[in-house]
Order: C-alpha cells, then sequence, then structure tokens
C-alpha cells in the first residue's frame, strides 16, 4: 500500500507542476496589466524563473541522496505554492521576479525528487508509472488555460488563477509530507563502483539537451512558422494545437509502450519520425503539415519518460545524476528556443526545421550511444 500512495503522491506533483507552469504563459498579459507594465517588462519574468530552475538543481537536489527524500519534495511544493500566493499580491516587476526565481528552484527541485523517487521504489517496473507521471503534468498543463480564463471572466485579472494553484500545490505538498519516501536502492552499488564515466554522463547530456529543444522549440516557434509561409491564424494555430493532442495522446502510449520490453527502439523510431518531420518543412510540404505536426508531438512525447526508466534500470540512478538530467533539460528549454528565434527572426525560415533536424539527429546519436555504452542491466554496473 505504502508503495502505490507514494506514487499516487508524485502524481499530484506533476499535476499541480504543470497546471501551475501552464498558468503563467496565458496569465502574463494579465500580470503587465496588474503591474501597469509591457508585456515586454513582464516577460523579464521568465528568465528569473529559468534562473531559478537551474540554481535549484544545483544546490538542493543533492539532499535526495542524504536521504531527505519526500520532505524535500513537499518542501519544494509549499514553497512553490507561497511563491504563486506572493504573485497574486505582488506590486512590482521586481518583487514577482524575485517570487519566480524561487519558485524555478522550487519546481526543478521536486522534478528531481519525484523523478528519482519513483525510480528507487518501482525499480525495473518504474517505466508505465514514469510514463504516467509525465503524463499527468500534460494534464495540468492543458487545464491551466481554462483557469486563468476563469479567473479574467471573474475578477479581469490572473489572481484567482494563482491562489488555485497555491492551493492545489498546499494539498499536494502535505499529501506527499505524509507519506514514507521511498530508501535508495542503489547505495551499496554505488559505494563499491562509484559514479558513471564522464563519457556516460555526456552521452546522457547530449541526448536530454536535444530532447528537450525537439520538444520545446517546434512548441514555441512552430506557429510563428505557420503564420511567416502564409497560413492564417487560425491554421498556425492549429498546428501548435495537433502538436499538443498528439503529444499527450503519445504520452499516454508511453504507459503502454513502458510496459513491453522494447528497450530504446521506440525512442530511435520517435527521433526518426521527428527528422522526416522535418524534413517535410524544410522542403515546404504545406499540404501535410497539420497531420505533420500532429505525428511530430506523438513520436516526440515517449522519449524522456522512455530513456529515464531505461537509464535508471541500468546505472544507479542517483539525485545527483537525476539532477544532470533536469538541469540539461532546463537549460536546453531556456537557450535553444532563444537561440532558434534569433535564428528565425534573422536568418532564414529553413533555419527552423535545420535546427530541429540537428537537435533530433543528436537524440538518434546518443541513445544510440547509450545502448552500446551503458551496461546491460544494474547490477553489472562497474
Amino acid at each position: 500500500m505504502r508503495t502505490r500512495q507514494s506514487r499516487n503522491a508524485y502524481f499530484a506533483i506533476f499535476f499541480v507542476t504543470g497546471l501551475s507552469f501552464g498558468v503563467i504563459g496565458p496569465s502574463l498579459p494579465l500580470l503587465a496589466t496588474q503591474l501597469s507594465v509591457t508585456l515586454a517588462e513582464v516577460g523579464t519574468l521568465l528568465i528569473f524563473y529559468g534562473g531559478g530552475y537551474l540554481t535549484g538543481t544545483r544546490l538542493f537536489v543533492r539532499g535526495y541522496d542524504h536521504g531527505w527524500g519526500n520532505r524535500l519534495v513537499g518542501a519544494a511544493t509549499l514553497a512553490s505554492a507561497v511563491c504563486f500566493a506572493a504573485v497574486s499580491v505582488g506590486g512590482s516587476v521586481a518583487a514577482i521576479c524575485v517570487a519566480f526565481f524561487v519558485y524555478g528552484a522550487a519546481v526543478s527541485t521536486s522534478d528531481v525528487g519525484c523523478n528519482t523517487m519513483i525510480v528507487w521504489e518501482l525499480r525495473e517496473k518504474s517505466g508505465p508509472s514514469l510514463a504516467f507521471m509525465h503524463t499527468m503534468f500534460g494534464v495540468g498543463a492543458i487545464a491551466s488555460p481554462f483557469l486563468v480564463r476563469a479567473a479574467d471572466n471573474a475578477k479581469g485579472d490572473a489572481a484567482l488563477a494563482y491562489w488555485v494553484a497555491a492551493g492545489l500545490a498546499s494539498l499536494a505538498a502535505l499529501f506527499v509530507l505524509t507519506r514514507k519516501s521511498p530508501l535508495d536502492p542503489h547505495v551499496e552499488v554505488r559505494q563499491t563502483h562509484g559514479d558513471i564515466s564522464r563519457g556516460q554522463i555526456a552521452m546522457i547530456v547530449v541526448f536530454y539537451f536535444g530532447y528537450v529543444a525537439v520538444e520545446v522549440v517546434f512548441a514555441t516557434w512552430v506557429y510563428t512558422y505557420g503564420t511567416r509561409i502564409g497560413l492564417g491564424k487560425v491554421e498556425a494555430a492549429l498546428l501548435n494545437s495537433l502538436f499538443w493532442v498528439g503529444f499527450m495522446i503519445g504520452r499516454l502510449a508511453t504507459v503502454w509502450l513502458a510496459g513491453r520490453d522494447l528497450g530504446i527502439r521506440p525512442i530511435r523510431v520517435g527521433a526518426m519520425v521527428n527528422i522526416v518531420a522535418c524534413v517535410a518543412l524544410l522542403f515546404r510540404l504545406d499540404a501535410v503539415l497539420l497531420p505533420l505536426a500532429f505525428v511530430y508531438g506523438l513520436a516526440t512525447a515517449p522519449q524522456f519518460p522512455l530513456m529515464l526508466a531505461y537509464i535508471g534500470n541500468r546505472i544507479p540512478l542517483s539525485g545527483k545524476m537525476t539532477s544532470r538530467i533536469v538541469g540539461t533539460a532546463g537549460l536546453s528549454s531556456t537557450t535553444m528556443p532563444w537561440l532558434v528565434g534569433q535564428l528565425l527572426e534573422r536568418v532564414d525560415l529553413r533555419t527552423f526545421p535545420i535546427a530541429l533536424i540537428c537537435c533530433a539527429l543528436a537524440v538518434s546519436v546518443a541513445s544510440h550511444l547509450i545502448m552500446a555504452k551503458l551496461p546491460s542491466q544494474l547490477n553489472s554496473a562497474a
């Protein structure tokens, strides 16, 4: 019973994290009005969120290797709730930027904890639960625009949305704090064999940097790409929506895929589908753009959780190792959309699919190397 309850607590944490993170984007115009500043000025808080996220992966997450477990996840989630409550009453851009910096650090800390401890708890059976946990993030994110719309209709600002997200985060934090933390099953293996090699770490970092770029860059810029090639705003918005529909279906399918003994094959197939879709973008096969966006999302979704489960079955996964993965994801999601946006604006439209092809190729190559270089099972790690 304890295993099931702890797993459900991590599902709840990811749901409220997706909900709260999803609130931010749609609420920016309302926050700008609340603070009497421009949208560009209020957009500064995203930089502070990214800085806090990366800081959290460096400062706090080692606590999981020292046995802090659910206490650290719960404390981080409570901190994120306090930050959201502060945003709803914040009177200046500076105050809200501080709140978002702390919020980013809290989110990365809980991300690392949930991803690490669900593997510790379920071990070789963690794949389906990891996939479902990441699906819950998407469910929360999809629900968030409706919450912001309801808050806007009720009072003409985003305060109610932030309060609701803060309240749900507090409940999720209390839920996880009442559950006993899973124990690290890899302590003896790690003490005997030490950490994995720098080369193995590099392969994993390259995979996750490339993967997050494949996901986030497409989601960030496909609408702009659509309008720049002459699509109407409705059709361009459909590109973005169909990507997320395909992504959610892909995450749900990952729960089934993770229960099968398919190894790394779905990841490599997904990366190849991403490449083919981007080649179609590069050669302007505009007639198939809408179904391509759906297929692209479908192919992208399984790669993150399937690779984490694959790695967790082959190396003694620690909070330190998971923090590298989450930190890499945070760095990629912060830098790559900016870089591709600069290329789109200053160079050529073709830089969008070319950049995505390069990132998907990095994912494919890194996944092949991970399969070849990591041990075939955990107890053979050396």
